[in-house]
């Protein structure tokens, strides 16, 4: 008999316990969810799973073909796979912009709306969520209804953009089921595609999430990925630099603003940053290096962890673990 994990959505096994999908044999007509899925669920244990990027790239590659409706879920705040999903736009897709609780209540939302009309301008529409809050989850639902060429639906994102939990949230609100998908801070708890009956005229296709190598999640510890999750409604950190002045970011890494600026930093509000003089001070210098220029009124994104707005042109020096990506961009707020 074939059985698939109700958490991840991968098939069930009794022979590799080393493997994904592993189930006690003795259990295995019993149980509907896999050994890294029950012990993350119950006891918060993070398994690594053995898959890799282009796993989860050839599961999702055929998906826009289908002429099949897509969400599109992006983190706010990690938007890495952005573009390669983007390209892969064939069929109608509607665009959530996750955590939009996170945000703080001064920013225009609206112009956070235009930013992705103007760059992205495929997506049919772009919806600002909280599932969370339950914030316009229902107008979601209003637009798939709209727009869906039959029964299935496609969720598509990166890891931890909000997928699993976006889900949770419509089977909560729309259904009597209490089977409800494993969710995490650590990448990868969806492993297959999982199928989720909303209604007889409405399925949920939830597929693994796309990896990012250049995310600062894959190079630092359990503890440190929990801490820089945005959960809550970030406080900026405003600083007026006046001389070259180094900003430690937690147990992270290090970032050097070489000239007199003023930038605004969006964080985790969970996340220390130690303002120091540029001299002196050794810590993190052993880490990867880049020197950027941020023009006025771009940000400065280091993948996973936060992004910079600057009110004038900056050069910044970065000292991040492993392979980050850091980059400019038009400004977000």
């Amino acid at each position: 008999m074939i059985k698939y994990c109700i958490g991840c959505g991968i098939k069930l096994q009794c022979e590799e316990p080393f493997e994904d999908g592993y189930v006690n044999p003795k259990n295995f007509d019993e149980v509907v969810m896999c050994k890294r899925c029950f012990r993350l669920k119950h006891y918060g244990e993070y398994k690594v799973t053995n898959k890799s990027n282009s796993y989860y790239k050839n599961i999702i590659k055929d998906i826009f073909k289908m002429n099949e409706l897509v969400l599109h879920i992006v983190d706010l705040f990690n938007m890495g796979n952005m573009e390669y999903i983007y390209s892969k736009i064939y069929s109608p897709c509607i665009l959530l912009i996750s955590k939009i609780d996170c945000i703080p209540k001064s920013v225009n939302k609206d112009k956070i709306i235009e930013y992705f009309k103007i760059k992205y301008p495929k997506y049919k529409e772009i919806i600002l969520i909280s599932s969370e809050k339950n914030y316009n989850i229902d107008l979601v639902l209003d637009k798939i209804n709209k727009y869906k060429n039959g029964k299935n639906v496609y969720v598509l994102g990166n890891t931890n953009a909000g997928k699993s939990t976006f889900i949770n949230k419509m089977i909560k609100n729309y259904t009597e089921n209490n089977n409800f998908i494993v969710t995490s801070y650590m990448p990868s708890t969806t492993l297959n595609v999982i199928s989720i009956k909303i209604n007889d005229d409405l399925t949920l296709l939830d597929t693994p999430g796309l990896l990012n190598d250049g995310d600062i999640n894959n190079y630092i510890n359990e503890d440190i990925v929990k801490k820089i999750g945005v959960k809550q409604e970030i406080n900026p950190r405003i600083y007026q630099i006046k001389e070259k002045t180094s900003l430690l970011i937690d147990d992270i890494g290090r970032i050097n603003v070489l000239n007199e600026s003023n930038i605004s930093i969006y964080i985790s509000n969970n996340v220390t940053i130690d303002k120091i003089s540029y001299i002196n001070n050794e810590k993190f210098l052993n880490l990867e290096s880049i020197k950027i220029k941020v023009k006025k009124d771009c940000d400065l994104v280091i993948e996973g962890l936060c992004f910079i707005k600057c009110l004038s042109d900056t050069y910044f020096e970065v000292y991040m673990p492993g392979k980050v990506d850091i980059y400019t961009r038009d400004k977000l707020i």
